[in-house]
This record gives C-alpha cells, sequence and structure tokens, in this order.
C-alpha cells in the first residue's frame, strides 16, 4: 500500500523553486492551499515536533497520509508555531542532510519535497522516497547521503 502524499503550499517561497509545487504538478503529491483544506487524520511533518518519525508510525502514515508544509526557512519557527493542523499528527525527521542547491550540507534545512522523501525513507518507502527523488536532478544525491545506498 503506497502513502498518500500531501503538501500544504502556504506560498512563502520563489514559486520556481518550490519543490512541493514540481511534485503536485507531476501527480506526486495533492496540492492544498489552506490547513482547513487538509483531510484531517496522517501524520504531519513539523521541524519542531517534540516526536520523531520512526518506522512504527508506517501505519498511521498509510491510513492516513502525510503533510509536507512548504514555507520558508526564514519563517519556519512562527509559522509552526501558529500553524494548527487538526486531527493530524506532528512527527519531526531524524537529522538529515539536504542536497537541494540552496541549502545543501546543512542538517535539517530540507524542501518539501526532501522531507516528504525522508519520511518515506524512514517508514520503509524506499522505491516511493526514489520515485519522488527522482523529479529532481540533486534528489538521488539527498538519499545517498542519508540512506543506506543497498536499500534504495
Amino acid at each position: 500500500m503506497s502513502i498518500e502524499l500531501r503538501v500544504l503550499e502556504l506560498g512563502q517561497d520563489d514559486p520556481r523553486k518550490c519543490t512541493a509545487r514540481r511534485l503536485a504538478r507531476m501527480g506526486l503529491a495533492h496540492s492544498y492551499g489552506s490547513p482547513a483544506r487538509l483531510p484531517p487524520r496522517g501524520i504531519a511533518l513539523d521541524p519542531f515536533a517534540e516526536r520523531e518519525l520512526v518506522e512504527a508510525d508506517a501505519e498511521l502514515a498509510q491510513v492516513g497520509g502525510l503533510v509536507g508544509v512548504d514555507c520558508s526557512w526564514n519563517r519556519a519557527p512562527e509559522t509552526f508555531a501558529k500553524l494548527r493542523l487538526h486531527g493530524l499528527e506532528p512527527r519531526r525527521l531524524p537529522p538529515l542532510v539536504p542536497a537541494n542547491p540552496v541549502n545543501a550540507g546543512k542538517v535539517g534545512k530540507l524542501t518539501t519535497a526532501e522531507a516528504l522523501a525522508g519520511a518515506l525513507a524512514v517508514l520503509g518507502e524506499e522505491e516511493h522516497a526514489a520515485q519522488l527523488m527522482g523529479a529532481f536532478k540533486w534528489g538521488p544525491a539527498f538519499l545517498a547521503l542519508n540512506f543506506d545506498a543497498a536499500a534504495l
């Protein structure tokens, strides 16, 4: 069973560099412009959440999906502090190294696509993660930097 991916696009970044928008255009994720429109179940990826995403969360993700929030890193603390995603379980990712050209090497400063792919890999959905990262030139490098290449 494949995990449904959703992106909450808050329009805080350059639309030409928006990985969430590209995923939605390619049919790899469903896009939402407002938190109120999101289905009220699943896991919200939140870099400030208390609990870290673990493989045991896979069942919750399969039932309710994963939500990546597309916002500017410059405004992330205030955005996530105000954001109330009712019915969604907030989870942070383990420390991952981004490969995207803007924040390459800055641990934790992932694009929405990297966050979703990282979450999929943590949950044991390596093929789905590789499919997602295949949409970006730097995507395979992200997976190679952070996960066992033999598993992917």
